[in-house]
């Protein structure tokens, strides 16, 4: 306690409810004193009482301290000041004020003072060529007095301990193996705490060779008030365990922070300068080839070890920290460790395992921060697990439990699946590849070949394999419709992909004795990148990567993607990246300075912060043109997992528990190559159209236009016992309860009355976790049929069902799963029509300031008259909310328009201010005139053959069409039967512009949808209440809306 030291005898149990349990006989030795109002404890010793806090979770009082009398400080000088604290006399920690750093130059670090008689002293320092004066009164900083912290290095956390080694080993069926292998474990406990950091000892220290160059400064970065306090926070805790210290040296390179995935913060530094006057460490890596080879002996069991902190454990040279200086708002820290982001951190950390482990190097296999074991029997590898923890442990080193793997029959290594059998590939460097669709239009074709050109030279008889490929696209302009993708095409295809990803072309391992090249290129669908090497004249690939970005990162400026492409790839890559020669192509030129000097963009600069670690020799701009492969890539990447790796769910990492592959979706969805309508197509059948022509039909009937019309809804089949019952028939599910009742605190799951929920934060910023339920495998095709399928559902596409879903359920793999439900349903493929964006600036009309201030009326038919007499649709939207409202009618005349607009909107809506519409005569009447002077709203009309001006109605009528068709029976033509569940589905669902759906900007609530089954609970709130917490979710939702919608028409 402060600075007093007790001793007393202790007896050590395996399991205790606490650190320690303090009895009588050291209450009566020391005269121990608890207060437990004022929350002090003062113990008797050397003949004076000790007194401190012990109540940690409470607020600390905080003491300014003041300047005594007016100070005058010469340049380069230290001067200690006397300071006036409000204590009689205490031990205290100082921390200077933020405004003293703002308003001078003067420097003052955090420090430990003895205040005595309300007086103390603080070091200040003037940096500047020039005296600096401080007034008397100024405050310096504040005080407070430290608590009292029970947890030193010294102790272990058994709890976590027993956690950590039960995880590791819970694989592990076999009771007498078990034991034994929990008794080994158990014995080397400190390597499985990681309640705290250590340092590992009797280890060769990290050394860094300058050359003779001036020592680099750097002023601190500017940081909100907020980030300077997580900021000190993180400096607290690495001062707590001697990671750092105060530093006085002339060295200064600035720290910032940077979020980590569970919205956390770490702390990095950017030591850009000082690793351009560091001296390369040229000690080899590993050679990855000889270490597969080795592992692939015949040997049975294996063990992979991670390293915590890997780096934070080897100790830095005592003549070198000086140089590993940083600056923060608070003072200048240095390491007392290898910190992330020095140069020759890889290589000298792998000298120091290889040599630590050299006794084990027959069966203990090293590289950088991944130690493996690997042995012929059981026996056998528990002594050699025993003999490498035993090491580790005495040279106080600790392991990440999360990342280890123990007793294992088969491993993943270095992108190599390990057996008894033998090694193979595990093809995630070729994924990329692999999963390349198949070109479907002419375009695609030739994007194709432009790619793959790049190796002709490398691939034997490119010419006559690309044959096929070669006839279909050479056409000329008026002949690009006759493009056609037959057998011999995707022969072709098939047979040039094999060759990227096969010997000569392709290298399982990277030669050691040449720099490894990375091409990268980003669009705004994805991200791509090859890592090859120039060996005698020749391309060899290593290692493709493809991936889709999130729909924040689509939102990226440029230079901001392309270095996303950078960073990803080196995430991906890291096993073949980290302590060998770099060069990086890039055809982004503002990105070739970007490890010399910052580029003045946040989060450019965080990546270059963050690739410090790495041997980067230059970057290199290449033309677009020789991009190819990279640039491919990037506009064809591999689907992802997009609700775990969007960023729209605040998650940009998948946790490590989630199963990789897909859900299983039935064989009845194989994606089927359905005929789609172009629109070119359309054009040519709306020529056809008579007035007695239908809505497109499907050719073929399936089950679905078969069904009884009147059965419009379908029966809701998820209700809550039968999910209970289908999740315990899943496996998956039934090993991730397992998981939640041993550790729930931890879990992303949680398992609650019968059935489990998937916590997921569903906004970015939010740390509202929300419950979502774990859909079984049986019951997705259900699901996907109650939400797509069904005529309340409307036969959407994939954005809006899996908006629609992401609220209520999850499961493994959810968008893509939708998506391939979704490419799979016949009467999408046959009806839905591809749109892009035309060239140009869009000259929109302004949002309204709300609901009903603006709303646009437009016709659509004539149709196949219905039994019901109806043949055309009057659709009104709103251009606020978005809300549509479909009317089918027997004509268009004015007298129909007049009854149906005062009838099915304004008595239900009320009147709009405004109605746009065109110059029809059913809209341009006597009537509609006389009807808006009488009922008092203003109507305006569109430009004459200029239908565009009216657009949001246009749209809508664009897409109900399609919608219908999918639905009506073509026998009994009841297409209006299915036109209001259509809207309905419309008005549910998530509108692209606004971010919301048509009803909750309309209702300001969510809608409940039919599969949501029934409410067991109710809550009554008085109308004034609900009124007043309406109105404030109606400001929140239309201000955004109205934001959202402004953006929109500017991007």
């Amino acid at each position: 306690m402060g600075d007093t030291s007790t001793s007393i005898k202790a007896f050590v149990v395996k399991e205790l409810c606490a650190d320690c349990i303090l009895g009588m006989d050291f209450i009566n030795k020391y005269k121990l004193i608890i207060n437990t109002e004022e929350k002090i404890v003062s113990l008797y010793n050397n003949y004076k009482r000790t007194t401190l806090r012990f109540d940690i979770n409470s607020n600390e009082n905080k003491y300014p301290a003041r300047l005594i009398n007016n100070i005058r400080i010469p340049p380069k000088q230290t001067r200690s000041i006397p300071v006036s604290i409000e204590l009689l006399s205490a031990n205290v920690i100082f921390r200077p004020s933020f405004k003293l750093r703002q308003r001078t130059s003067v420097l003052t670090l955090n420090s430990s003072l003895k205040v005595h008689d309300y007086t103390s002293n603080v070091s200040l320092y003037n940096p500047t060529n020039y005296s600096c004066s401080l007034p008397k009164g100024l405050i310096l900083g504040t005080t407070t007095i430290p608590t009292l912290s029970f947890k030193k290095n010294s102790t272990i956390d058994y709890e976590l301990v027993s956690t950590n080694i039960t995880n590791l080993i819970q694989h592990i069926t076999n009771p007498d193996r078990h034991e034994k292998i929990k008794s080994i474990l158990y014995q080397h406990s400190k390597l499985f705490d990681t309640s705290k950091s250590t340092i590992a000892t009797n280890v060769k220290p990290h050394s860094i060779k300058t050359l003779d160059h001036p020592p680099p400064t750097s002023k601190p970065y500017y940081t909100t008030p907020n980030k300077q306090e997580e900021m000190y926070k993180i400096v607290q805790e690495l001062l707590y365990f001697g990671l750092i210290r105060p530093s006085y040296s002339p060295y200064a390179a600035p720290a910032l922070l940077v979020p980590k995935h569970d919205g956390t913060w770490r702390m990095v530094v950017d030591y850009k300068k000082l690793n351009h006057i560091t001296i390369k460490d040229s000690h080899p890596l590993p050679k990855m080839e000889q270490a597969i080879q080795t592992l692939g002996g015949g040997y049975k069991f294996f063990s992979k070890l991670d390293m915590k902190s890997g780096f934070w454990q080897i100790p830095i040279e005592e003549e070198d920290r000086h140089k590993t200086a940083f600056i923060t708002p608070e003072g200048l820290y240095e390491w007392n460790v290898l910190a992330q982001g020095l140069m020759n951190s890889p290589p000298s950390f792998q000298r120091v395992m290889a040599d630590i482990l050299s006794p084990c190097r027959q069966f203990a296999l090293v590289y950088i921060d991944d130690i493996v074991v690997y042995s012929r029997s059981f026996e056998e590898h528990l002594k050699h697990i025993h003999q490498v923890l035993s090491i580790l442990s005495q040279h106080n080193f600790q392991l990440n439990p999360s990342k280890c793997s123990i007793f294992h029959q088969q491993i993943h290594y270095l992108s190599h699946t390990v057996s008894e059998q033998g090694v193979k590939p595990n093809h995630e460097k070729i994924q990329a590849i692999i999963k390349l669709r198949e070109p479907s239009t002419l375009a695609e074709a030739n994007k194709f070949l432009g790619a793959i050109s790049w190796y002709r030279k490398f691939i034997p008889r490119f010419a006559a394999i690309a044959a096929p490929i070669h006839k279909v696209t050479n056409l000329t302009k008026a002949n690009r419709k006759k493009f056609t993708w037959g057998e011999p095409q995707k022969e072709a295809f098939l047979q040039l992909k094999q060759l990227l990803v096969t010997s000569p072309l392709f290298l399982d391992y990277p030669d050691e004795d040449h720099p490894v090249i990375l091409t990268t290129d980003a669009s705004k669908v994805g991200i791509g990148g090859t890592l090859q090497q120039h060996i005698n004249g020749e391309t060899k690939n290593l290692y493709y990567h493809s991936q889709m970005t999130s729909s924040s990162q689509r939102r990226y400026d440029p230079i901001e993607l392309e270095a996303l492409a950078i960073w990803m790839c080196f995430q991906r890559m890291r096993p073949y990246l980290l302590g060998r020669s770099i060069i990086i192509y890039t055809d982004h030129c503002p990105l070739c300075n970007m490890m010399k000097s910052t580029v003045k963009n946040r989060r450019v600069d965080r990546i270059s912060i963050l690739l410090q670690e790495f041997n980067i020799e230059k970057i290199i701009h290449i033309k677009g043109q020789h991009n190819c492969l990279a640039d491919y890539l990037s506009r064809h990447p591999i689907p992802r997992e997009e609700e775990i790796f969007d960023e729209d769910y605040g998650i940009a990492k998948r946790d490590k528990g989630e199963p990789t592959v897909m859900s299983r979706v039935p064989d009845d969805t194989t994606p089927l190559a359905g005929a789609v309508t172009t629109r070119s197509k359309m054009k040519q059948l709306q020529l056809k159209q008579d007035q007695n022509s239908t809505l497109p039909l499907i050719e073929e009937e399936t089950d679905q236009t078969k069904e009884d019309s009147s059965q419009i809804i379908a029966k809701n089949t998820l209700d809550i016992e039968q999910l209970k019952i289908e999740q315990g028939k899943d496996s998956d599910i039934q090993q991730k309860i397992t998981e939640v009742m041993k550790n729930p605190i931890k879990s992303t799951y949680e398992f609650k009355d019968g059935l489990l929920y998937k916590l997921m934060i569903m906004r970015e910023g939010c740390n509202t976790k929300k419950k979502l339920i774990y859909l079984p495998s049986s019951m997705i095709n259900d699901l996907l049929q109650v939400y797509h399928s069904d005529p309340l559902s409307g036969h959407f596409g994939v954005q809006r069902t899996y908006l629609k879903i992401k609220n209520k359920y999850w499961w493994p793999d959810m968008k893509q799963s939708i998506t391939q439900y979704i490419q799979s349903c016949l009467p999408c493929q046959q009806y839905n029509i591809s749109r892009s964006k035309k060239p140009g600036h869009l000259q929109p009309i302004p949002p309204p300031e709300g609901p009903f201030q603006l709303i646009g009326m437009d016709y659509c038919g004539p149709f196949k008259r219905t039994p019901r007499g109806n043949q055309y649709v009057l659709c009104i939207t709103d251009y606020f909310t978005r809300w549509v409202v479909a009317i089918a009618v027997p004509d268009c005349s004015a007298q129909t328009t007049a009854e149906a607009l005062f009838n099915e909107y304004i008595c239900k809506y009320g009147v709009p201010a405004v109605i746009l519409s065109d110059q029809g005569t059913h809209f341009l009447n006597q009537l509609m005139e006389a009807m808006s002077k009488l009922v008092g709203y203003n109507h305006i009309y569109s430009t004459t053959y200029h239908p565009q001006s009216n657009g949001m109605v246009e749209r809508f009528n664009a897409t109900f069409v399609p919608q219908i068709a999918k639905l009506q029976d073509r026998e009994n033509n009841n297409w209006d039967e299915f036109l209001l569940p259509v809207v309905f589905a419309y008005n549910t669902g998530t509108h692209s512009t606004t971010q919301y759906s048509p009803f909750q900007l309309l209702f300001g609530r969510e809608p409940r949808l039919p599969p949501d089954g029934k409410l067991y609970s109710f809550t009554f709130n008085k109308p004034n209440d609900y009124y007043e917490q309406l109105k404030k979710c109606m400001k929140v939702m239309h201000t955004y809306a109205r934001e959202y919608i402004h953006r929109q028409q500017h991007s």
